[in-house]
């Protein structure tokens, strides 16, 4: 089973459609470029953005997988594709960001969207769940060194940024994965048979 997903076109769509307006606003005005910090902080921003849509392709291939008639998963896609809306819009937040603060590259759009890892399938839920939860601490990992790099720039508006609206969420979700997990893991030790479907009810709910 190969899943091929339109919908990470889609989002490429969105993504371009965004920068394409927000750069019809520029024009030949002024630019709004700041000069005054460390402009490696958002050479760091950029990089990371192109991480954030690589892990709302990832999950909407999550959900696509859970969604397919052979895996019957509902709850389990609602909660990757809801999951796959997060990270997109962590992206354009901090694209959003980017903007306010003058830096206006297009080079933070990837080449290609494709999901971490290549993958389309997985074992299992627990599998998927798994490597979502991995993905989500490569990306707190990535963050923290964003606030690392820039409190050492004296960068302190970026700091306060990403720590307020992204750190915070970011250890929670985190958190909501590792329950996911520890939940089916004791489903599925009382109930193989059956603790998949049990545990994707509760998603569902």
């Amino acid at each position: 089973m190969e899943l091929k997903l339109i919908s990470g076109t889609f989002l490429l769509v969105l993504v371009l459609a965004t920068v394409a307006a927000a750069d019809s606003q520029l024009g030949n005005k002024a630019s709004a470029k700041d000069y005054a910090f460390n402009a490696t902080c958002m050479e760091k921003v950029q990089e990371h953005i192109q991480r954030e849509f690589g892990a709302a392709v990832t999950y909407l291939a999550m959900g696509a997988w859970a969604n397919h008639y052979t895996v019957q998963r509902p709850g389990l896609a609602k909660f990757f594709f809801g999951s796959a809306s997060e990270e997109r819009q962590h992206g354009l937040a901090m694209l959003n960001y980017l903007r306010m603060r003058g830096h206006n590259s297009l080079s933070i759009l990837p080449a290609e969207l494709k999901p971490i890892n290549e993958k389309y399938e997985w074992e299992s839920p627990m599998d998927a769940l798994r490597q979502a939860l991995t993905m989500e601490k490569d990306i707190t990992r990535f963050i923290k060194q964003i606030i690392n790099y820039c409190t050492d720039a004296e960068d302190d508006h970026l700091v306060d940024y990403f720590i307020t609206d992204f750190m915070d969420e970011q250890l929670r979700g985190q958190r909501a994965l590792a329950g996911h997990i520890n939940s089916l893991r004791g489903l599925l030790n009382k109930d193989p048979a059956m603790g998949n479907w049990i545990f994707d009810n509760k998603l569902n709910a």
